[in-house]
């Protein structure tokens, strides 16, 4: 079954035989939409380590926190910056951070080794895996950090059970090579030595104390990145959602050397692989895309949207899945709006057999709520208020359920 929405998931999470607990913080709106207007950065040092000429160094990282938040547990997003692994600095993840903290979370971009080529010179495609090897140490470092703070001190006030994991760039390829490739996986003899150099794919960065904390995460969010080989995509790796322009120059849409330098496949290979595997997936194309301009130019924001908000529910839905299950039993359930793309002055709904009744919510792409409408019945006729051309996206819940959830469906409006 395809699985080219993130969006399925949201069923696929809360169909469980036994509840006991859920995040406090979710209630449908956080973590999805805007709830805090202003944000509070700290930037603190997260582990020691030792850089590519044997010297001691300590690597920092950025904390982006919802300002005036009384969350006692929050999830978190760690992001790495771009710059080919040998330019770049956390400072540049701050729009993406902002974001995710407006929302909720707490974003955190930090610190990793970077080639030093003013001092080496410019790096080969050795130099480069070698130095990506270092950055997905890095940020497991980073994960464990945040874990450790939350069981001692807990100044972050982090949900330890909810890390996730992202990037752009190469950024974005250190959180895909840290999310996906594991030791059960085939890899090349000279990316394994490199590997063992390096103390495995756990690193050598952070304290003791720190290495005693699991590295894991939940899921990844992927801005213009790729993988060394796309058959490190298997069925229990990690959701994935990814943006990616089609005439990027720097890491191929499909496969190339990234940067000129090192082999990487991208972002529609990785997508391609998941939805064979039957893994939970998104990819927005940005259609003419380059590498940079898809984050800035104004021609690509709906693009933009789309994502953050594809990104968004995912990490809301896999934070605010019902925890402590006996057992999942797992079967989505389906439901549609039609006409779709629709024209005309309302839409109908066709409702999951189990349901006899539900609440409408529409939303932009911004995920901003349009209307509601409450206990319409199967084949209701919706009306569409006169809403203006453009996509929306259509959630409903089942009153007698609240805690169930159901992959939302996009309406395209002519």
């Amino acid at each position: 079954m395809k699985k080219s929405t993130l969006f399925c998931c949201l069923l696929m999470l809360a169909v469980v035989s036994k509840i006991t607990a859920q995040n406090p913080g979710c209630d449908g709106v956080r973590y999805i939409n805007d709830v805090f207007t202003t944000v509070k950065k700290t930037t603190v040092n997260y582990a020691p380590t030792v850089g590519h000429m044997g010297n001691a160094m300590t690597l920092a990282m950025d904390i982006y926190e919802p300002e005036g938040d009384n969350l006692s547990a929050r999830p978190a997003v760690v992001l790495a910056h771009g710059g080919s692994f040998v330019l770049g600095d956390k400072s540049s993840m701050q729009p993406w951070c902002e974001l995710l903290a407006r929302k909720g979370y707490v974003a955190v971009s930090i610190q990793y080794r970077l080639f030093p080529f003013f001092t080496l010179g410019f790096p080969d495609s050795l130099d480069i895996f070698d130095t990506a090897v270092k950055a997905v140490g890095d940020m497991r470092a980073a994960a464990r950090f945040l874990r450790e703070d939350a069981a001692t001190t807990n100044l972050y006030r982090i949900d330890a059970s909810n890390v996730f994991i992202g990037g752009y760039s190469a950024g974005a390829v250190t959180a895909l090579h840290c999310g996906m490739l594991d030791e059960n996986d085939e890899v090349p003899a000279f990316l394994q030595t490199i590997i063992d150099n390096n103390g495995g794919l756990e690193g050598v960065s952070g304290t003791v104390s720190n290495r005693t904390y699991p590295s894991d995460s939940k899921a990844i969010v992927n801005m213009s990145g790729g993988l060394y080989r796309k058959e490190w995509v298997g069925a229990d790796n990690l959701p994935l959602v990814s943006i990616h322009g089609t005439a990027d120059g720097t890491v191929n849409y499909v496969y190339g050397l990234a940067a000129g330098i090192a082999y990487l496949e991208g972002s529609s290979l990785l997508h391609a692989q998941a939805e064979s595997v039957g893994l939970w997936n998104f990819l927005q194309t940005v259609p003419g895309g380059g590498h940079t301009d898809v984050y800035s130019d104004v021609q690509y924001q709906s693009y933009r949207d789309t994502f953050w908000l594809q990104a968004t529910n995912l990490l809301e839905s896999l934070s605010c899945a019902l925890v402590d299950v006996d057992e999942a039993t797992i079967q989505p359930e389906n439901w549609s709006v039609f006409p779709n793309p629709n024209a005309g002055g309302s839409f109908i709904v066709q409702l999951p057999e189990t349901v006899e009744s539900a609440n409408i919510k529409v939303s932009d792409l911004l995920g901003k709520t349009i209307f509601e409408v409450k206990n319409i019945k199967n084949q209701s006729v919706v009306p569409l208020q006169n809403l203006p051309a453009g996509t929306y996206f259509i959630q409903i819940q089942n009153p007698a359920q609240p805690a169930q959830r159901f992959a939302a469906q996009r309406l395209i409006r002519q």
